[in-house]
């Protein structure tokens, strides 16, 4: 039964515009999409899980079931903003409308809305409005209809509460709150304003309540005519609005009003037709942009978009419409005060159950902070990338209890893979050492990140997508650790010094064949003769280019100065050096030495 009625929902339910989940023995039988991005689990995850893991401890779990119940018991919705843990371990704020599922009484269904960045807004607003909020929580409304002379026909119990009357002195009695005078000349003006074509009348003004207290109450009058235009009695609805009064007493309006709210929230919701275009005001967005209600109509809203994004914003929501399918993008929209703002805006359709859209619902969300940030980290690890690319260093990022290793792009032109290739796991990133070196690799980062080395230092090679090795020289630290100093991130820098290992290399080679040149000698010449007979062999051009050769002079060098091609000059380079037994710099020059074409000082 259950699943059946989950299966006949589901198409209004999963939406991914408000988190639904459906709740049976404490436990989650379903949640839509929405509901497992909010709390940042996998689709499907939180299916079969007890909702206890979402609370933060036993006690408020166990205090919102007792709440949360018997509200459902008694037929009623449970409302109420509750902080509950995400599957990462933080913490989020989230409103629950928790009601019983259709006829299924021990299934109750929630709608979760996030409010974890409203809530830590208005906490930081908690002292300077603790009044207004203290009256908007704990506010009632008064209620009563009279005839045109005043004569009471009805009074709610709070308009009782309030006036410190019972309804016994009132019904069928004539009596009115007693205004502050300053105000009735206000009243009267405003109250004669009412037509049948003009029935509702809204008066704010200061009135003496039980005990003899002054007030500020807004009074909602609507008139209700006969036939012929005669007023027959008044309907009038009250609420305090003290608190609200003395905090926002320059604006004039209640559109003013619900922009403080907006702007508090950083959301703003509307709806439209099937069709996308608006034909009903909107009051959060009018609030929230400053337009009125002629400006918004039909596509208005996009003369608010910045003009570097509205081409593509409007784009997305034309393709959309025509396809009926959720709208998500991030733009600008100026405020009603001209600052232009990022917004993240997401918009999905409402459908009948025959599939048919009946209109689109939206949210805009305020990511100005947000975006700033990003586009500054941006900025940022761009700087640092040009910073790392001038100096040849290559940054890796190492989050340990994730085996999980992140770095620039610069890593991939190092060792020739691309990032699908590469990935982001720890075991691949370990087995591209060297097993020469890996064994020396793990005894050095072992040693830092137990705390024995203030940092990590390491030579050792990497394997190249093409299989050569890259010599690199490693350096990092550990950057965060836990409670218990169990290392959790470490940051470093990967240097490549193949050419520097070369040339020590090379550097090395050519002193052992120095050494053994000097060697050489000072042996016997068993060849001697031998050699002069080549030496007097050479021409005159061979001699010279010879003796150029021993003076240190590139081939380039000695084809200018020969007035003959460089590819020339290395032929007669080659060939010498060839005929003549020589396998180096070093042994031309001892040759040129011992034969007289160049002089030593």
């Amino acid at each position: 039964m259950l699943e059946k009625s989950i299966g006949q929902s589901a198409a209004i339910l999963n939406s991914d515009f408000i988190a639904i989940a459906i709740i049976k023995d404490r436990h989650i039988v379903w949640a839509n999409a929405a509901m497992h991005r909010i709390f940042a689990y996998e689709p499907d995850e939180l299916i079969g899980q007890a909702t206890r893991n979402l609370f933060l401890d036993q006690d408020s779990y166990e205090a919102f079931g007792r709440e949360a119940y018997a509200a459902i018991a008694e037929g009623s919705t449970y409302t109420g903003i509750i902080p509950q843990k995400r599957k990462d371990g933080s913490t989020g704020w989230y409103e629950f409308n928790i009601s019983s599922f259709g006829d299924c009484s021990d299934v109750a269904v929630g709608a979760i809305v996030d409010r974890t960045a409203s809530y830590q807004g208005l906490q930081k607003l908690e002292v300077s409005e603790s009044r207004y909020r203290s009256v908007v929580e704990d506010q009632t409304e008064v209620i009563s209809r009279f005839l045109p002379d005043g004569t009471f026909l009805f009074v709610n119990d709070v308009f009782c509460r309030v006036f410190g009357k019972v309804a016994d002195e009132l019904i069928g009695h004539r009596w009115h709150p007693a205004a502050h005078p300053d105000d009735i000349p206000m009243i009267e003006a405003r109250l004669s304003e009412m037509s049948p074509d003009h029935p509702v009348v809204t008066i704010e003004n200061r009135v003496y309540v039980a005990g003899g207290e002054l007030r500020w109450m807004q009074f909602i009058n609507r008139g209700f005519y006969d036939i012929g235009g005669i007023l027959k009695e008044i309907q009038s609805v009250g609420r305090d609005i003290a608190a609200q009064h003395e905090a926002l007493t320059k604006l004039q309006a209640s559109e003013e009003r619900y922009r403080t709210l907006v702007e508090a929230t950083s959301v703003v919701t509307w709806f439209c037709p099937a069709n996308g275009l608006q034909v009903a005001p909107q009051p959060a967005w009018m609030a929230f942009t400053g337009q009125t209600a002629e400006e918004m109509l039909g596509a208005g809203w996009a003369k608010v978009v910045h003009p570097d994004d509205v081409e593509a914003a409007a784009a997305l929501w034309k393709s959309a419409v025509e396809r009926g399918e959720p709208f998500l993008n991030v733009h600008r929209i100026r405020r009603h005060d001209g600052v232009w703002r990022w917004m993240n805006v997401r918009a999905v359709p409402v459908r009948d159950r025959q599939g048919r859209i009946l209109e689109w619902m939206g949210m805009g969300q305020d990511v100005t902070e947000q975006k700033q940030a990003e586009m500054a980290l941006a900025e940022s690890e761009e700087q640092l990338e040009m910073a790392l690319a001038a100096s040849g260093l290559v940054l890796w990022d190492w989050h340990i209890p994730e085996r999980k290793v992140t770095t620039g792009n610069r890593w991939f032109e190092l060792l020739g893979y691309n990032k699908e290739e590469l990935g982001d796991n720890e075991d691949d990133w370990m087995d591209l050492v060297n097993p020469k070196d890996l064994e020396h690799f793990k005894q050095k980062i072992s040693a830092h990140l137990q705390g024995e080395t203030v940092s990590f230092e390491s030579e050792h090679r990497l394997r190249h997508k093409d299989g050569h090795w890259v010599s690199v020289e490693a350096r990092g630290r550990v950057t965060l650790r836990d409670r218990q100093n169990n290392p959790l991130r470490m940051v470093g820098t990967i240097l490549d010094i193949s050419q520097r290992k070369r040339l020590n290399e090379e550097g090395v080679d050519l002193l052992k064949r120095i050494e053994s040149l000097i060697r050489e000698s000072s042996s016997p010449l068993t060849s001697k003769a031998e050699n002069v007979k080549a030496a007097e062999s050479l021409t005159k051009r061979q001699r010279q280019i010879l003796g150029m050769i021993a003076t240190g002079m590139t081939s380039a060098e000695i084809g200018r100065q020969l007035h003959l091609a460089t590819p020339t000059v290395i032929s007669h380079r080659r060939n010498l050096m060839a005929n003549l037994g020589l396998h180096s710099t070093a042994e031309v020059t001892r040759f040129a030495i011992d034969h007289g074409l160049i002089t030593t000082k």
